[in-house]
């Protein structure tokens, strides 16, 4: 099914489903913030910065200027610190390959620059990815566009593609675009705040994502 068509959509956000990137997104901002903030980084401070928009999080570790400082230096930065730690979450990536098996096409819909994508989506993750929509290709969640142009792409309809995100912004944008909203419950934000989003199913664990999820599509 890799080459033909595709009976379904299975659509991921990256950060937080399929990879957890905080400790190396945390390295990222201590570096910049020991470089260019006025004052000592608190471990205390740092460690709310992991699931914040990165200007906000070097401006509420005090670095003048953030933007600036974020788009000339966050992506050397957070490259130089993959290595000290991107977690895989190995039974969402062995799902995509059972749902690809099983006639579904797989995207990814992150809020992440096209310039992260070479170091930050494992190797496993992009032989799999069959539609990559970044930060730049559509507007962000949750503006449904983003999972739109993910089914557009796959020649796939809304009613027969599902979205597994983290955040109550992933499901916005899943909702908007009329596809099946499935909750990363092992993400930044939990299982509760995606139930309160309004997720049509929420999963506690990575295990529990699979081609039984085309079931909700009208799967046989």
């Amino acid at each position: 099914m890799r080459s033909g068509e595709r009976r379904y959509a299975a659509l991921f956000d990256l950060d937080g489903v399929v990879i957890d990137g905080r400790v190396a997104t945390l390295a990222a901002l201590r570096a910049l913030a020991q470089t260019w903030s006025m004052s000592t980084v608190e471990e205390s401070v740092l460690g709310q910065c992991a699931a914040m928009p990165p200007v906000q999080a070097l401006e509420m570790l005090g670095v003048p200027d953030p933007r600036e400082v974020y788009y000339r230096h966050f992506d050397a930065a957070l490259s130089a610190a993959v290595s000290e730690g991107v977690l895989v979450f190995e039974a969402v990536v062995a799902a995509m390959s059972a749902l690809a098996a099983h006639g579904a096409g797989i995207g990814i819909v992150t809020a992440q620059a096209r310039s992260r994508i070479e170091f930050w989506i494992p190797p496993a993750v992009a032989d799999l990815t069959d539609v990559l929509v970044a930060y730049e290709d559509a507007v962000p969640k949750p503006a449904p566009d983003g999972v739109l142009a993910a089914c557009a792409r796959l020649a796939v309809p809304h009613d027969r593609a599902f979205f597994l995100g983290d955040s109550p912004t992933d499901i916005a944008a899943g909702r908007a675009a009329g596809v099946f909203t499935v909750g990363a419950g092992w993400g930044f934000t939990g299982p509760d705040a995606l139930r309160e989003a309004g997720a049509d199913l929420v999963l506690d664990s990575p295990d529990e994502v699979g081609p039984e999820l085309l079931s909700h599509l009208g799967a046989d």
